[in-house]
């Protein structure tokens, strides 16, 4: 084997084994909060109580085949909501998303409100 071919080689299992993470779905929010069939609300956190903190956070999840929240990431929001915030989301549970008649990972944003 030759280095042109030896290096092509080495691409395409690069590339295959880059692609199970993105082998999912990206939905909608609102299509995401349809699937929900167990919901579980945040818990508004001692700190930002104390200091009268409120506000959002955008929390982006990885549901597996199954339904399961596998994976949560916070995009946007104030920290001090961030471990309530993943906590909650992570006890989620959804409908399985099917494509061509099988389930698939989606990935989704969730936005949870944090008011007094």
């Amino acid at each position: 084997m030759n280095l042109s071919q030896w290096i092509r080689c080495a691409v395409l299992v690069a590339v295959a084994a880059a692609l199970p993470a993105f082998a999912q779905e990206e939905i909608t929010t609102a299509n995401a909060l349809g699937r929900v069939v167990k919901k579980v609300a945040p818990a508004f956190p001692v700190a930002a109580k104390q200091l009268n903190v409120t506000g959002t956070q955008d929390v982006q999840i990885v549901v597996d085949e199954q339904g399961n929240v596998i994976d949560a990431k916070v995009l946007k929001g104030n920290a001090l909501f961030t471990q309530s915030s993943l906590a909650a989301v992570k006890e989620w549970k959804f409908t399985p998303l099917l494509k061509d008649g099988q389930p698939v990972k989606f990935t989704a944003v969730v936005t949870f409100n944090y008011t007094k």
